[in-house]
């Protein structure tokens, strides 16, 4: 299904983006990490036809244009990300447009998917809004930044905001799509919400700290391990003069209990998605393919969460 999805997404940015910057568009999801790259792991777009499926019991082709376009703006999401991120390292006004693009095609997208949605109306009302909670996890996380500090609450809802939002964006717009209602929609969108918001603590994890100033306490990030650590330990004076981290303070962050929170929390929240998986099998939607989406994301994390991912903490 990968393949489907990565193609019917090259296909979408040809359909729905300007000529003259279907080159650019097509080298940029190229790039490592994004939906064209041949490691892309298109998450949301995976996520969307697998909801879909556990409430149709197939496959066809509106879930797999609805894919294309949740695809497309993760992809933009991913794009803003990065120019705010990166301010002049490789990013920049053309990346800025280029995420703009993405966005106005993945909304014309889904307009090509709701086309014989059940409630077309809700399913594009759900496409345009939901994405607001990960633009004001965006707001959020710059402000704490630039205010250089943050509490271990603003961490999390910052995380929730930037990350659990595009999972219930995801998930709500394919259960829409398929003809979702009530409790199985509020049970499949706290999925995706609980699904993405795991996935962000693990790669939180995994970017906090390593002898390099791109890791996020280089950085002073206000992400939860760097947030739990920073709590307990003064890193500014322990920075080299290039913006690296010594090894003795990757050390002290290893010793302090940062990774295994994070990764207790993040376990936590996919406990949640399981839970509200067995709830949808209760409720006799097909959840086979969608539980073993959960378990492919959750295996990724296998290495990252180490010994607590290994079950020392049950």
């Amino acid at each position: 299904m990968l393949s489907l999805v990565r193609a019917q997404v090259a296909d979408a940015v040809l359909s729905h983006a300007e000529p003259v910057i279907h080159a650019e568009l097509i080298r940029l999801l190229g790039r490592p990490g994004y939906a064209l790259h041949p490691e892309g792991r298109c998450r949301a777009g995976v996520l969307t036809l697998e909801v879909y499926a556990a409430i149709r019991r197939r496959y066809d082709r509106a879930a797999l244009v609805a894919a294309a376009a949740v695809e497309l703006q993760m992809q933009s999401a991913y794009l803003f990300d990065d120019v705010a991120d990166r301010p002049g390292a490789g990013s920049g006004p053309e990346d800025l447009a280029l995420a703009l693009a993405l966005l106005t095609a993945g909304t014309a997208t889904a307009t090509e998917a709701t086309r014989d949605a059940p409630d077309p109306w809700s399913a594009m009302h759900h496409f345009c809004a939901a994405t607001g909670g990960a633009c004001a996890g965006q707001f959020l996380d710059a402000r704490l930044e630039k205010r250089g500090g943050a509490s271990l609450g603003e961490a999390l809802e910052m995380t929730c905001l930037k990350s659990g939002s595009l999972g219930s964006f995801a998930a709500g717009f394919a259960a829409r799509l398929a003809g979702a209602r009530g409790e199985s929609l509020a049970l499949f969108e706290r999925v995706g919400f609980n699904l993405f918001t795991f996935a962000q603590l693990v790669d939180d994890q995994r970017d906090a700290c390593a002898p390099a100033g791109t890791c996020d306490l280089a950085q002073a990030k206000a992400t939860l391990p760097v947030v739990y650590f920073s709590d307990r330990a003064a890193i500014d004076s322990a920075r080299a003069v290039d913006g690296t981290i010594p090894r003795p303070t990757c050390d002290a962050y290893e010793s302090s209990g940062a990774s295994a929170y994070a990764a207790i929390l993040a376990l936590a929240y996919l406990d949640r998605a399981h839970a509200d998986l067995a709830h949808l099998a209760d409720r006799g939607h097909d959840t086979h393919a969608l539980g073993r989406f959960l378990d492919r994301v959750e295996s990724g994390a296998s290495e990252t969460l180490g010994a607590v991912g290994g079950g020392v903490v049950a």
